[in-house]
């Protein structure tokens, strides 16, 4: 074989490797727009870890409640407990033991909370995200999954890489988002119903008498 047959035998495979790589990931990105770009709303059980270096995880668990445009509702256990609602408007958390509400503007806020936003009606997920990859470590907790990696194009998010776990029809069920300051944010959804109308109301809040309200800035 000659010396340029001989790379041509070496780079072949590389290239059919890189069309199949970027075909399914192509293909799987298109799933995910074409699933949740439609969707009206979600509801969902969630599991949520936060970490962060010299501090003790944290684990917690409730119902999740999104809604376009720009809604969510997370109710913490044990019920009634914790809130943190956002509307177009507003940010708001509640914590009934403590009898103490946290209000803030909505344009204002950044949360670990906040990219379940971009689920609903996401049509172009590469217009958000500069660069979206499978992971290197791309071994889900269940048969047939994947597990991609995003970098926001935007730097004044407040997150460095985000990590959508994914089954074959694009269905996201695990998002983990590590922010610019290293802290890890995971969130495992059961229990979902895609399209689901939740009232309006349930993404306003009225603090209740004598509940202490603090303004954030």
């Amino acid at each position: 074989m000659s010396r340029a047959g001989a790379i041509l035998f070496i780079l072949l495979p590389l290239q059919v490797f890189s069309a199949s790589y970027g075909n399914e990931l192509d293909q799987l990105i298109a799933r995910i727009e074409a699933r949740y770009g439609k969707m009206r709303g979600l509801a969902a059980d969630f599991e949520q870890r936060y970490s962060r270096a010299g501090e003790r995880e944290r684990h917690e668990r409730g119902r999740l409640f999104l809604q376009r445009p720009r809604r969510m509702r997370w109710e913490y256990e044990p019920r009634p407990g914790k809130l943190f609602i956002v509307n177009d408007r507003e940010v708001w958390f509640y914590s009934p033991q403590d009898r103490e509400a946290t209000h803030a503007d909505a344009a204002k806020v950044s949360d670990a909370r906040f990219p379940f936003l971009f689920l609903l009606g996401q049509k172009n997920l590469r217009a958000e995200f500069r660069e979206i990859t499978f992971a290197q470590q791309d071994a889900g907790s269940q048969s047939g999954t994947r597990t991609l990696r995003l970098v926001p194009r935007r730097k004044d998010t407040g997150i460095r890489e985000l990590y959508l776990e994914v089954t074959a029809d694009g269905q996201i069920f695990r998002v983990k988002q590590i922010d610019d300051a290293g802290a890890v944010s995971e969130f495992t959804l059961t229990n979902v119903h895609e399209n689901y109308n939740a009232p309006a109301e349930s993404f306003e809040f009225k603090p209740p008498p004598g509940v202490n309200v603090r303004k954030q800035k």
